[in-house]
């Protein structure tokens, strides 16, 4: 049964989020299910999120605001502008795949939290067994993991997993064996996130060709981290793009400025 797989929910979620959460059984409505809140935040303090079986091959996701999370509900209010880009950025992608509903009722390019009547709910179907440890991995990691990052996003993820600036920072140097520059695993997944798992240049799918084993796909700067004077924050709706291993070495044959994604495009051949 699902609501036996807490730990495979909260290690796929620590794994895509980089946030710890409380995972228990949730048994509202007639089917079972799993219930999901972040670390530090009571059940009802904040956000959660619910995935429940519901017919014969589909998953019921759902975001929701807890009943006591009006102070929370004001710091996501507060949200800098490019936090509540990337937020809405997640969302968007989200509905390219899955019957996706905002209630109240509003678009996924401009919603906002009204308060705590707010919820968003995503329909996964075409599941050949919802109970599987695979089935919810994968509702996890393509579902759940955007809908925890999209919230982070407005709630701060300093709030939840440590972050020491506003918005992650690339480039900041640090000692190791030799001086290097620190990559920030968050900015992968949202980017992965927002522009989804296919090479931003040749439009190859790692996932289509080699299943879901393959997770290849490699994260471009489109400003080289080594060209950085200082750290700086990175968006990664516009900062970053995900390429193919092939493409990520073709735009870095050229040095010390790699090419521009739309350089490589025009000279692949048609």
């Amino acid at each position: 049964m699902i609501k036996d797989k807490s730990d495979l929910l909260r290690e796929e979620a620590w794994r895509g989020v980089g946030a710890g959460v409380v995972v228990v059984p949730d048994s509202r409505g007639s089917r079972s299910g799993l219930r999901v809140h972040f670390e530090g935040f009571g059940p009802e303090e904040g956000p959660y999120f619910r995935i429940v079986p519901s017919g014969l091959k589909r998953h019921t996701v759902t975001a929701e605001i807890g009943r006591f999370a009006k102070p929370c509900i004001e710091q996501m209010r507060k949200a800098l502008p490019e936090r509540v880009v990337v937020a809405r950025a997640l969302i968007r992608q989200l509905a390219t795949s899955h019957v996706l509903e905002i209630v109240p009722d509003q678009s996924v390019d401009d919603w906002f939290i009204t308060g705590g009547d707010f919820w968003i709910k995503v329909t996964v179907m075409g599941i050949a067994d919802p109970q599987s440890d695979e089935a919810l991995s994968l509702t996890a990691r393509e579902v759940i993991v955007p809908l925890m990052a999209s919230m982070a996003e407005l709630i701060g993820y300093d709030d939840l997993a440590g972050a020491e600036a506003e918005f992650d920072e690339e480039g900041r140097l640090t000692e190791a064996t030799v001086k290097r520059r620190e990559r920030s695993p968050r900015n992968r997944l949202l980017c992965l996130s927002i522009h989804g798992k296919r090479c931003a240049v040749c439009n190859f799918s790692p996932e289509e060709k080699y299943g879901l084993v393959a997770d290849i796909l490699e994260v471009h700067h489109i400003e080289p981290l080594g060209q950085l004077a200082a750290p700086r924050p990175y968006d990664p709706a516009v900062d970053l793009i995900p390429l193919c291993p092939n493409c990520h070495r073709a735009v870095h044959t050229r040095r010390p400025v790699p090419l521009h994604p739309d350089e490589l495009r025009a000279l692949l051949r048609p």
